[in-house]
């Protein structure tokens, strides 16, 4: 993607500071694979591609080092991080350790208004599904990410799964190469939100655990091709 095509797609959010957009725009090129698995990354580069100056690009390359997506090499610059098929599964295992209590928090906490919320999520994951649409799944997993976080209200799970969820989008977006996985992948969040919506806190965590096990299917499948 071309930088006037990439300013088009993603203009400036109001009251945005500039090493956010620096970050959520980098974010973005990894995880759709604009940005390659072991690309090499210059700060000069980066700047001009988002018309940003080097302190807020050096803020957000920090933050992207921090949740692994890009790696320092020393005296030879910077490169996304390659994907490590086994740190996926150990990322797995951290995920059930984590996510099932953080769903469990957000379904006990949510309000009345939240539940409709989870409710019109949910209706978004079905409609992902029956049109097979990747950009509908991904705005609809995003919002549904962001809701649960607020809801939840813990800073140290979230922290926790923030840094992981970019790592699973990257590679989800990889293995929808190989496999017919938009489906299942957008039902199961579907029954998750409706799980919320409902204040059903044990079929929320059921639904978490069969949507983590969905991913460990998927990725043990690329263990197999590898």
């Amino acid at each position: 993607m071309d930088k006037s095509e990439f300013s088009k797609l993603f203009p400036v959010i109001k009251n945005e500071s500039q090493a956010a957009r620096a970050y959520r725009l980098l974010e973005l090129r990894i995880v759709s694979l604009d940005l390659k698995p072991g690309q090499a990354i210059t700060e000069s580069e980066l700047c001009e591609y988002l018309d940003l100056g080097r302190t807020p690009v050096r803020e957000a390359l920090q933050r992207l080092a921090q949740e692994w997506l890009v790696k320092v090499l020393p005296r030879r610059g910077m490169i996304v991080s390659e994907v490590d098929l086994q740190c996926q599964m150990r990322l797995i295992e951290a995920r059930r350790a984590m996510e099932s209590s953080l769903i469990r928090i957000a379904t006990r906490k949510a309000s009345k208004g939240e539940r409709a919320q989870f409710r019109g999520l949910a209706e978004g994951f079905r409609q992902a599904a029956s049109k097979a649409d990747e950009l509908i799944l991904s705005e609809t997993d995003a919002a549904f990410n962001q809701l649960v976080f607020a809801v939840a209200g813990n800073e140290f799970l979230v922290s926790a799964l923030q840094r992981m969820h970019a790592l699973t989008r990257r590679f989800w977006k990889m293995q929808a190469q190989f496999e017919d996985i938009l489906h299942v992948t957008a039902m199961t969040h579907a029954d998750l939100a409706d799980a919320i919506a409902s204040g059903d806190a044990d079929g929320a965590v059921a639904a978490t655990e069969k949507l983590l096990d969905h991913v460990e299917t998927y990725t043990r499948a690329a263990l197999d091709r590898s």
